[in-house]
């Protein structure tokens, strides 16, 4: 009985990994788990990373629920602690025909056998705390603190906090931060990527002689925070140092960056990269997730 913790191998850098996970020989996966037996009665908690190569990522998470879900009898509960859970920009519908990936990511996740879904800074809940999404409940826990403690390291204790959006205001709110103004326009049209392009970012506060951290809760490819970034500078900062929760810094987002004038790049580990800076298994067992 109690907690059994059920650790992949995508996740070996955050604890011991204990799911057995190979590829058969025409790329399909193989998952076992030998200690199923222990699971019953059990709160279980699986630790897995879905990112990257997340559609493979998820599908090894539905196998690994539905063999704790169907061969352990009666687990007391099912928790799986996703990092950064893809698909979680697609949480709006632009057109029509458009998949709702977000929510059918959330509700396979819920029909798999989870009771609760633990991620850090989930881009469609815009805050901290415990909510309902589909079928499933989700604990999103903010990285805002760790990475707000880890710039003042670097940078003394008078920066000023900026978020690039309203959406990722939650992040400097209670550190006297600001927050710019995006406007976005429509998608581009192309037929290998889906993205939309950033009509405008601006400032309505002052930033002449500080020095600013700008804080999102991704960089994907980088253009919201190299905007940011420029706002910055034009707006007369003395410095602009750039920080998030998920680094995925695609298409060489972090050589844009520093390109663009970014005196300082860092993430959390949640995704594995060059600077990743602040460790996430500290905020995991703050929260008695592990």
């Amino acid at each position: 009985m109690g907690k059994i913790l059920l650790v992949s191998q995508t996740a070996s850098d955050l604890a011991a990994p204990n799911i057995e996970m190979k590829r058969f020989p025409d790329g399909e996966n193989y998952i076992r788990i030998a200690d199923i037996a222990r699971c019953k009665g059990s709160d279980v908690v699986i630790l897995h990373r879905c990112y990257p190569n997340q559609d493979s990522g998820i599908l090894q998470l539905l196998l690994i629920l539905r063999t704790v879900s169907e061969q352990s009898p009666a687990p007391k509960s099912i928790t799986v602690v996703v990092p950064y859970l893809p698909y979680a920009r697609q949480d709006k519908l632009w057109k029509d025909g458009e998949a709702f990936s977000a929510r059918y990511i959330c509700d396979l996740l819920s029909e798999s056998g989870a009771t609760k879904l633990v991620t850090l800074d989930c881009h469609f809940l815009k805050k901290a705390g415990t909510h309902k999404y589909g079928k499933i409940t989700i604990e999103n826990i903010s990285m805002a603190n760790a990475l707000i403690s880890h710039a003042k390291k670097r940078l003394g204790d008078d920066p000023l906090f900026v978020s690039p959006d309203k959406g990722a205001a939650y992040l400097v709110e209670g550190n006297g931060g600001k927050s710019m103004k995006k406007e976005r326009g429509d998608y581009v049209e192309s037929d290998k990527t889906a993205y939309r392009e950033i009509k405008s970012l601006g400032a309505d506060f002052d930033m002449k002689g500080r020095d600013i951290v700008v804080i999102d809760d991704m960089v994907a490819g980088g253009g919201t925070m190299i905007k940011a970034v420029a706002t910055a500078l034009s707006g007369g900062a003395k410095s602009v140092s750039c920080c998030t929760t998920h680094g995925l810094f695609l298409g060489g987002a972090l050589e844009k960056l520093r390109a663009a004038g970014a005196k300082d790049i860092f993430c959390t580990d949640s995704i594995l990269t060059e600077v990743s800076a602040v460790k996430i298994a500290e905020e995991l067992n703050r929260a008695k997730v592990l």
